[in-house]
């Protein structure tokens, strides 16, 4: 599933190439992959992207007349910007028309995927509960403190928790943890405040480096020009049999997840 800086790589591909292009059509091709709230302001369409934003794992582009488009890419959605008319890509399950021949392809194997029209004022309606933004100024230690409190979760799981930090993923949790050197078997209830200061530089830190190789491509990820990320040349422990400092790696699962750690490195 895509995560947080696969969604932002995917969110600036599309403010790169449809920025400015008026969107004339929206046409699902699969049942179930384009959802219309009742309450959208008509016309829909033509209409412009007026600001181009990321919620956790969600892409909102906000559209002239107050409505909104609500993209969730689930488990293996991709977006992708062509101008051929012709285009034969498989599993193609919703199509952006834009001025001229420019397309954006919603492309997904399992259907999973959502595009979901809304009125701006009804967009939280379709959003899970949300914790804060990991890469805004105001996410703080404090921020995990109150997402962790009463809990006794091992921190992986408790990382994974939506409401707790948005966007974070599998990936990117076992590379956080690895370089705080803590174990995804530890209880949040006994983190100590230097440890929560230690995963909040690193989920910083991590997902800003992610950003700024377009994301991991391990699986179904593809930028908007449908190439891959580079962040996967750059992983440490998760899907490796060796950490950087040549210790093997232990896989385990949690909540029906694998976690890949260092034993060593992260006590």
């Amino acid at each position: 599933m895509p995560e947080l800086p696969e969604v932002e790589t995917v969110l600036r591909g599309l403010k790169r190439t449809i920025n400015g292009q008026p969107l004339c059509q929206l046409d699902s091709l699969y049942n179930g992959t384009v959802i219309y709230d009742p309450e959208i302001v008509q016309p829909l369409f033509p209409a412009h992207v007026t600001e181009f934003c990321r919620r956790g794992k969600y892409i909102i582009l906000h559209l002239e007349r107050g409505n909104a488009l609500v993209i969730h890419l689930r488990m293996t959605g991709k977006l992708i910007y062509t101008e051929n008319e012709n285009e034969d890509a498989k599993h193609i399950r919703a199509l952006l028309t834009f001025t001229g021949c420019a397309r954006i392809i919603f492309n997904d194997i399992r259907t999973f995927g959502k595009i979901i029209v809304t009125p701006e004022s009804r967009i939280d309606a379709y959003l899970p509960e949300l914790g804060p933004e990991p890469l805004d100024r105001s996410f703080s230690y404090k921020c995990l403190q109150k997402g962790f409190a009463g809990k006794k979760a091992p921190v992986k799981n408790a990382l994974l928790d939506q409401s707790v930090v948005a966007g974070l993923g599998n990936i990117y949790v076992c590379e956080i943890l690895y370089r705080a050197g803590i174990s995804p078997e530890t209880s949040v209830a006994d983190l100590s405040v230097s440890q929560l200061k230690d995963i909040v530089n690193h989920i910083r830190q991590v997902l800003t480096e992610a950003i700024a190789m377009n994301g991991t491509s391990v699986s179904d990820f593809r930028q908007i020009d449908d190439k891959t990320g580079q962040f996967q040349n750059f992983l440490q422990v998760y899907q490796k049999e060796k950490c950087p400092q040549g210790h093997e790696i232990k896989r385990i699962k949690q909540a029906g997840r694998s976690s890949f750690y260092c034993p060593v490195c992260q006590k």
